[in-house]
């Protein structure tokens, strides 16, 4: 490089320093009465990691936004399902005695999303006992059911229509074979926090080796409990009665479909 070129290169070097340095000056400086305001580049990164500090909190806060709080009251709650409510339900009622909840139990035995999809039964359920919480323990009758989400998706969603607004929460089948897809159909169409997925939980099972025994039912019942309070979109009081269970305030039978 030719000589003259290095007096400029040292001049420009030089005036970049004093910038740089200028721009962590906090205070300005002041230099033949003329005073030089400065935009400090440290105080600008603080704030910059300040604010994505800010941006993550926010985001971790709404991370739970779609989680009511916690609600005391006393609840109407309707449990309906398939045979499997012979071992939850009467767990349900103990809590429900507890906490002084009233407790409807409808077995339709052999039922599924396609039987209660395609009549108006929840609907008329809903109606008559004007629940303010619904359980739903549905899809162990339809484990092999092919192509389950062209067959099974318009019944389920006629059934979450029929719930409306009403905070429920789902509880899966308790898988004793790999399914054909229910419990994915389930999880994409469920609400956030009102799936209960059962498939990976462990049970000891009847002699028909799909029922789980009574006792097992009702840790299950309790698994579903805990996680309502955890992390269920509408948790409730529902605290611990201690051993034993009890019996809904109703129950109703519907025998198999045709």
């Amino acid at each position: 490089m030719n000589k003259p070129y290095w007096g400029l290169w040292t001049l420009l070097l030089v005036a970049l320093l004093f910038f740089v340095g200028l721009s962590f000056w906090t205070d300005g400086i002041s230099i033949g009465g003329f005073e030089i305001k400065t935009a400090p580049f440290a105080q600008q990164t603080s704030e910059y990691i300040s604010g994505k500090d800010r941006a993550r909190a926010d985001k971790d806060a709404d991370s739970t936004s779609w989680r009511a709080p916690m609600d005391t009251t006393a609840k109407s709650i309707l449990f309906i399902g398939d045979s499997m409510l012979e071992g939850l339900a009467p767990r349900l009622a103990a809590y429900c005695d507890k906490n002084g909840h009233t407790l409807v139990e409808v077995i339709w035995y052999s039922s599924s999303t396609l039987c209660w999809g395609e009549t108006a039964r929840l609907t008329e359920l809903i109606k008559e006992h004007h629940p303010d919480y619904i359980f739903v323990c549905l899809g162990a009758n339809e484990l092999y059911v092919p192509d389950i989400k062209s067959a099974r998706k318009p019944f389920l969603k006629k059934m979450l229509a029929e719930i409306g607004d009403i905070p429920y929460v789902w509880i899966g089948p308790p898988n004793w074979d790999k399914d054909t897809g229910i419990n994915d159909m389930l999880a994409e169409n469920l609400a956030k926090g009102c799936f209960y997925l059962s498939a990976n939980d462990e049970f000891e099972r009847s002699r028909d080796g799909a029922h789980p025994t009574r006792e097992s039912a009702h840790k299950w019942m309790d698994r579903v409990v805990k996680w309502i309070g955890e992390s269920g979109a509408h948790p409730f009081r529902l605290d611990d009665p201690g051993p034993g269970i009890s019996r809904a305030s109703r129950i109703v039978v519907y025998q198999p479909p045709k």
